[in-house]
């Protein structure tokens, strides 16, 4: 078996992390349905991919572009090396940080539907939500606006 340099290595983390920040492998590959998910998606440990993201299907049909912003907060858990917890055990530190995160590096329609899912009242109720979804969807988009990938539909 042929050994990987560091240089090697490192090279190849970075490349990933790019195409990861471009939503090229997120969705692509570690990503797995389950239609009786009680949140729109979540992330995990996995032993061959280090870390896998669960989504609803039904919901994510129902909230049309928004569940793409849920996958991408889900994953970013991962991708800021935060533990891998049920999204109720987040401290909203970390939740504050992947809302952000996929805020700045996610599809900017996303984003907004994301936001307009939060701040929808008549949102269906069986879908889980963390935190206070008034306050997440100001954060989102005040981190969306900073990094100037706010779209107004």
């Amino acid at each position: 078996m042929k050994k990987l340099s560091i240089k090697t290595v490192s090279y190849s983390a970075l490349l990933l992390g790019l195409l990861i920040s471009q939503n090229v492998f997120a969705r692509a590959f570690w990503e797995i349905t389950d239609s009786n998910l009680k949140y729109v998606a979540r992330v995990r440990a996995d032993p061959y991919w280090g870390s896998v993201v669960i989504y609803n299907p039904v919901f994510c049909k129902e909230i049309g572009a928004a569940c793409g912003f849920f996958r991408d907060h889900a994953f970013a858990h991962a991708f800021l090396n935060h533990l891998l917890l049920p999204p109720e055990a987040y401290p909203y530190t970390l939740e504050d940080q992947a809302d952000c995160w996929t805020a700045k590096n996610g599809d900017p329609d996303e984003t907004y539907a994301a936001v307009q899912f939060l701040l929808d009242e008549n949102r269906d109720p069986k879908i889980k939500l963390t935190g206070d979804p008034l306050k997440r969807a100001a954060k989102i988009k005040a981190c969306a606006i900073d990094a100037g990938k706010w779209s107004v539909k």
